[in-house]
């Protein structure tokens, strides 16, 4: 009862943490004409900004995203250049001619008036400087605005639409807009403002705020964007359809048109999806109170193309499954719809997150063995409570979003699908249907990727600081979420689902950080679990312990002299071996050593688990702190050890090589065993390989 009445406290006091953080300091209304033979925006922008800090802030920093697309000058392509020139791994980046995209902000003004065209500059805030990039824009206030006051700003801008570049953009006919209007950075106290420039691995940060946008296209467009649809007016001289959409408690707006949408609505109706024992169980599990973890209805859009309309089942399934497991497990969604995309015709817009509307993607001739589209409408529903509602800044914590979501897409995947075949293509044909038989899960993929990439970058990176595009990508998703399967693991399922419970909901609509995060996860298990993350986070040291060598030799009788008995006597080779025939009872003396290979070790209180098991059955459980470079465990009786092995359990999954940590002692195998294991691993790094290249 005591512990009943904790949760219920707690319950209240993240409703009044969340409450408090309700009052968004931003407002926004935007006007927006899209022109498709120009393909231009024509924009027009108010915004009413609270400084809610105790500074005096003197400027206004804002984001100019599609200035990354303007020329081969910018930071984001400059980056994408130097690191790949022939454009091959950063396909997308490669403009034709006449695709490239920018905005210009054409007036500033405040709501009196006041014109601040002329006092504005473009920021280069980030090292390596580069004065040519113009994606941060900094614009100085006539008079510093104190604590409490609020900023009313008006601004008219336009836009070329790029060719869909970082899955932004337009192909044909189709758009996704994302990233298109002047959004201002995000102030913190005692540091001014956080607004970095677009580099090629960065994604996004920002404040949340309430939105109402005015979308106006040609009449035969359909249109889907953030939030939700509250008036439409159709211009029957200019042939144009004007859309609102309205939407508060988010941090960023996305929209997409296209003639060739086929529009779907349908309803998640909790009380078909969650039985009541699904509601006390998980009750049970997070220590909260039933109508906690109940869950609302929710409006469900799809927006599919037609040469995929067979699919649209498996859409709305995967985003019905989404819908109950992010629910149940970390928050109910908190809002009243969601829009789900399947972007236009080779837009490359696929895969692409924004609260309450995000992109999808799948092929003309999906397999029903493999877990696509499924894993990608889970993964990208998924961001929009890691980064969504949790709203950590992209920029210079990236896995606190990519790693946590892609550690929760496998949790979901699992519990709704299980195993799925490797998702392998050929010229778009889905070779799953031939070889169904290699299945697969997120957590054994995301294993054989970490583990490439431990020594190259701490997984805590500022973006565009890590090594490659491939060390950043391996690490923020893969890496972290096996780092977090690894930490389940030490500390147990239901710990670690109210570890991430009480994140999300004590961060929801704030802005956390690593070390909220790694506090909340001491705090709800009741562990120091600081050096789990210095370990396998903040540093490059890679976790490998090994079973170097296993023997067992039978205890012979000793030669030499021996005293006793007030003299001294020898017992000679041929009487040793005399002895020991008459011994029908042979005593062996059997050693196990361990190696740790690797950097990384277990924090205090870690004991790594040896099992070592004998040819008559027998098995014995020694402990290990793992800080030595090696160790050795010594037995002595009348069997010969069968095997021995280090972490059985799998625990420590973000282990290099698995294959070094079982040893099996039998001549005529213990080579083919040990070859087989380190067969599999490449295997499975082959595996993850092919999938990533599908």
């Amino acid at each position: 009862m005591k512990r009943t009445l904790m949760s219920f406290l707690l319950f209240l006091l993240f409703l009044a943490l969340a409450a408090e953080a309700s009052k968004d300091p931003i407002d926004y209304e935007i006007w927006v004409r899209l022109d498709p033979a120009k393909k231009m925006l024509q924009g027009r922008e108010t915004i009413s900004w609270t400084n809610t800090s105790r500074d005096a802030i003197p400027d206004f920093w804002f984001h100019l995203y599609w200035n990354a697309f303007k020329n081969e000058k910018s930071v984001l392509m400059s980056e994408a250049r130097r690191e790949d020139p022939s454009g091959t791994f950063n396909g997308d980046t490669r403009v034709p001619d006449g695709g490239w995209g920018w905005i210009d902000v054409e007036k500033i003004r405040l709501a009196d008036g006041t014109d601040l065209t002329a006092a504005i500059q473009f920021m280069s805030p980030d090292e390596p400087r580069n004065r040519d990039d113009q994606t941060v824009m900094r614009v100085k206030l006539p008079k510093p605005l104190l604590p409490g006051e609020t900023v009313k700003l008006e601004l008219n801008f336009k836009a070329r639409v790029p060719r869909t570049i970082s899955r932004s953009g337009y192909y044909h006919n189709g758009y996704f807009i994302g990233q298109w209007f002047p959004k201002p950075g995000v102030y913190q106290q005692g540091k001014g403002w956080n607004c970095h420039q677009y580099h090629l691995n960065s994604e996004f940060f920002a404040d949340f705020a309430r939105f109402r946008v005015h979308i106006t296209v040609p009449n035969e467009y359909v249109v889907g964007a953030a939030g939700k649809e509250t008036a439409r007016k159709n211009d029957s001289g200019r042939k144009t359809s004007t859309y609102t959409f309205e939407q508060e408690r988010i941090h960023d707006f996305a929209w997409t048109a296209d003639p060739d949408y086929i529009k779907i609505e349908r309803d998640f109706i909790a009380a078909n999806e969650v039985s009541p024992a699904e509601y006390r169980e998980i009750a049970g599990t997070l220590r909260l109170p039933l109508e906690a973890v109940k869950l609302p209805d929710v409006k469900m859009i799809l927006l599919i193309n037609p040469e995929h309309r067979a699919q649209v089942e498996r859409h709305f399934k995967a985003l019905r499954m989404a819908l109950k497991y992010y629910g149940l497990w970390y928050g109910p969604y908190p809002y009243a719809q969601v829009t789900l995309v399947d972007p236009p015709f080779r837009s490359r817009s696929g895969g692409m997150e924004y609260q309450t509307i995000f992109t999808a993607g799948t092929q003309v001739l999906p397999s029903p063995q493999a877990n696509h589209p499924e894993m990608v409408i889970i993964h990208e529903f998924g961001h929009g409570y890691w980064y969504g509602l949790a709203a950590s800044n992209e920029f210079e914590e990236a896995w606190l979003d990519e790693g946590i979501n892609t550690y929760s897409t496998g949790k979901v995947l699992a519990k709704a699908y299980g195993s799925g075949a490797l998702p392998l293509t050929l010229f778009g044909i889905p070779l799953t249907r031939y070889s169904g038989a290699l299945t697969y899960t997120d957590k054994e993929s995301d294993r054989a990727a970490a583990i490439q990439v431990a020594t190259t970058d701490p997984v805590v990176t500022t973006t565009w600081k890590f090594y490659d595009s491939m060390s950043y990508a391996l690490n923020v998703y893969m890496r972290a979420s096996t780092c977090l399967n690894t930490l389940e693991n030490l500390i147990g399922k239901e710990v670690m689902l109210r570890v991430m419970r009480a994140f999300q909901s004590r961060f929801r609509f704030r802005h956390p950080t690593s070390k909220d995060f790694i506090a909340t996860a001491n705090e709800v298990s009741g562990r120091d679990l600081n050096w789990f993350f210095d370990e396998l986070f903040f540093s490059t040291k890679e976790w490998d312990y090994a079973i170097d060598s296993v023997s067992s030799h039978e205890i012979k009788t000793s030669r030499g002299i021996f005293d006793g008995q007030g003299k001294k006597s020898e017992i000679t080779a041929r009487a040793a071996r005399e002895l020991d025939e008459k011994n029908k009872k042979p005593v062996y003396r059997s050693l196990v050593r361990i190696r740790r290979l690797g950097e990384a070790r277990p924090g205090p209180g870690v004991k790594l688990k040896i099992i070592t098991a004998f040819e008559d059955g027998t098995k014995r459980t020694n402990y290990w702190d793992g800080h030595g470079r090696w160790t050795e465990f010594s037995f002595t009786g009348a069997s010969k050890i069968k095997y021995a092995h280090i972490d059985p359990d799998n625990v420590f999954l973000i282990d290099r090589n698995l294959s070094n940590n079982s040893f099996i002692v039998k001549a005529n195998m213990a080579g083919t065993m040990r070859w087989t294991g380190k067969l599999l691993f490449w295997i499975q790094n082959l595996l993850q390989f092919a999938a990533s290249m599908s």
